[in-house]
């Protein structure tokens, strides 16, 4: 008898799947939902924010220096404690993480916000996002797509080709530049993502990694001449706002609440919740930045959004990576 509930039991082990497709129940999903709407809220007022200092005096190094710096500071105890925890984690993830989310992906989407709207900068970075995380997971782990999925990133994609060929035919001359970084970007934030995910660092020791070497690079520009700053000529208010919403919101809080959602939640309910983030942009954008929505941004807007809920699977409950 012994030995058949050993076998049980080790069948039962070797079935268990890894911490990284494992969902919380409960209080915890719950959490991890208030976590998620926090997240798409700063993250809307982020795009906003973004907009707005980089059509003004404030340079892309200004931006960077304001995100990173606090969590870089602020948050290196927790680094520090956990840095075993840090040196048992992969290169690639690590990798993935540092620039997902930090630097590169940083002046992508702020050079993409000089040229194209925040309505814009919405639907590429956050919309194109569940398409991206996609891809790597069927290359990079087998994920099998489900034909739910298939018809969901099929709506995303056409929703970004129309905003990406009409923005190239009617609007600004380099409003498609914008568009196209911003694309990157998305691409970016999605490794930063699954990395997150499946390294399963804590949430404010990711963000504190990533602050850190952001940090060290941006260093490293200033003293080599190669980055360029407007902060003698900025007004104390827009300091002051970039202030709250750059280093307090998106670089202290949206750290943790990101990265907490992402652990709860998984990449696909995360990825739904977000889908709305576009849409809330867009309304912000309107009285704070006198931005106008075309017909074909609604458009794009309608289709990603409507795309990737159907995508996430959340609409039957299925929780899946």
């Amino acid at each position: 008898m012994s030995q058949v509930v050993t076998h049980n039991t080790s069948s039962n082990v070797a079935q268990e799947p890894p911490k990284y497709k494992q969902y919380a129940t409960g209080w915890g999903f719950r959490f991890g939902l208030v976590a998620a709407l926090v997240s798409i809220f700063i993250w809307a007022s982020w795009l906003v924010s973004m907009r707005a200092g980089m059509t003004n005096t404030l340079t892309a190094f200004d931006l960077g220096l304001l995100r990173y710096s606090p969590p870089a500071l602020l948050l290196f105890p927790f680094l520090w404690r956990a840095r075993a925890q840090v040196k048992a984690v992969s290169p690639i993830l690590l990798l993935g993480i540092v620039c997902g989310a930090g630097l590169p992906f940083f002046y992508l989407s702020a050079t993409g916000l000089k040229y194209a709207p925040a309505s814009h900068a919405g639907l590429l970075i956050l919309g194109a996002f569940p398409f991206f995380v996609t891809m790597l997971a069927v290359l990079f782990y087998q994920e099998k797509v489900s034909r739910e999925r298939k018809i969901g990133l099929s709506l995303v994609s056409i929703g970004v080709l129309v905003l990406l060929s009409l923005s190239l035919l009617t609007a600004s001359e380099n409003t498609w530049k914008g568009d196209l970084l911003l694309l990157a970007a998305s691409f970016f934030w999605a490794v930063y993502t699954v990395s997150l995910r499946i390294a399963g660092l804590p949430p404010l020791v990711s963000t504190a990694l990533m602050g850190l070497v952001s940090l060290i690079v941006l260093a490293f520009l200033w003293a080599t001449g190669l980055a360029s700053s407007g902060l003698a000529d900025a007004s104390w208010d827009m300091l002051a706002g970039q202030l709250v919403v750059q280093s307090l919101l998106v670089g202290l809080l949206t750290g943790f609440t990101y990265g907490y959602a992402i652990h709860k939640l998984g990449a696909e309910n995360m990825a739904a919740i977000g889908a709305f983030t576009p849409v809330l942009a867009a309304l912000i954008a309107i009285p704070v930045l006198g931005e106008r929505l075309e017909g074909y941004s609604i458009v794009g807007l309608v289709l990603v959004s409507i795309g990737v809920v159907i995508a996430s699977g959340i609409l039957k409950s299925k929780r899946s990576f």
